[in-house]
C-alpha cells in the first residue's frame, strides 16, 4: 500500500492536470478573498472562522479532484499500467484504496493551505478570535474528510466501471442524486415517497448553524457510510472481476 501511494504521488508530480487542480484551487481562494473583501457574507469574522469556512466549503475544488482521480485511473487503462500492476501480483483492493486515499489527502491538504491563507488575511483584519462551538467545528472537519473520501471513491468506482475519465466523472456527480431520481420516478407513477434519508446534501450539517447539538452529524455519517461502502464494494468487485487486457 505504501509503495502504491508513493507511486501515485510521483504520478501527481508529473501530471499537468494536477497542476491545473492547484491553479483552480488558487482561483477559488482568490474569489473567496475578493468576495470577503466586499463583505458579502461568503466568509466573515475572525481568522479561525475564515479558516474553517474556507476549508469546509471547497466543493468546486473537490469536483476538480474527482476528475483528477478519474483521469488517473483512466490513464492507467490507456497506458497499460493497470495491466502491469495486476501482472506483478499487487492486490487490486490495495490499488483501489491507495488511489482514493492519495487524492483525498492531497485535496484536504490543498484546502487546508487555502484555509490557512484565508485565515491569515482575516487575522490581520479582525484578529484570530475563537470558535463559539469548537466541538461542532471539530466534528465538521471529520465529516468533511469522510465526505471527501466518499466522493473520491465515487469517481474511482465509476471510472473503473466505464474505463473512461469523462463518463466516470459525470456518473460520479450523478450518483448522489439517485434519491431524487427515485422520487421523480415514483412521482410519475403517482406514488409519493420521500428518499431524503438517503440524500447526502439533506443530511449534511452546516457550520453556519453551529451549536452545542452534535446530533445532526449522526444521520450524516450514517448516510455517507452507506454510500461509501456501496461505492467501495462495487468498485473493488468490478476491478477484481474485470478482464484487463
Amino acid at each position: 500500500m505504501k509503495n502504491l501511494i508513493c507511486g501515485h504521488i510521483y504520478q501527481l508530480k508529473k501530471d499537468r492536470f494536477f497542476l491545473g487542480c492547484l491553479a483552480f484551487a488558487l482561483v477559488f481562494l482568490g474569489i473567496s478573498i475578493r468576495v470577503s473583501s466586499f463583505g458579502t457574507g461568503f466568509v466573515s469574522g475572525t481568522g479561525l472562522e475564515n479558516m474553517f469556512h474556507t476549508f469546509l466549503n471547497g466543493n468546486v475544488v473537490l469536483y476538480a479532484f474527482m476528475l483528477l482521480t478519474a483521469n488517473m485511473i483512466a490513464e492507467s487503462y490507456r497506458s497499460g499500467a493497470i495491466k502491469n500492476i495486476v501482472g506483478r501480483g499487487i492486490n487490486k483492493k490495495n490499488y483501489y484504496f491507495s488511489i482514493i486515499i492519495t487524492t483525498s489527502v492531497v485535496y484536504l491538504l490543498v484546502m487546508l493551505a487555502c484555509g490557512i491563507i484565508m485565515g491569515s488575511i482575516a487575522f490581520v483584519k479582525s484578529g484570530m478570535g475563537s470558535l463559539s462551538y469548537p466541538g461542532y467545528y471539530a466534528f465538521s472537519v471529520v465529516v468533511r474528510a469522510f465526505f471527501t473520501l466518499t466522493y473520491i471513491s465515487f469517481a474511482a468506482t465509476m471510472t473503473i466501471l466505464t474505463m473512461n475519465a469523462i463518463s466516470g466523472f459525470i456518473m460520479s456527480l450523478l450518483l448522489p442524486y439517485v434519491p431524487k431520481v427515485l422520487e421523480s420516478l415514483f412521482g410519475f407513477l403517482r406514488i409519493r415517497l420521500s428518499f431524503d434519508f438517503m440524500n447526502i446534501s439533506s443530511n449534511m450539517p452546516s457550520v453556519y448553524e453551529a451549536s452545542n447539538d452534535l446530533s445532526p452529524f449522526f444521520p450524516c455519517v450514517a448516510v455517507l457510510a452507506g454510500y461509501f461502502v456501496f461505492s467501495v464494494l462495487l468498485g473493488i468487485y468490478w476491478l477484481q472481476h474485470q478482464d484487463i487486457k
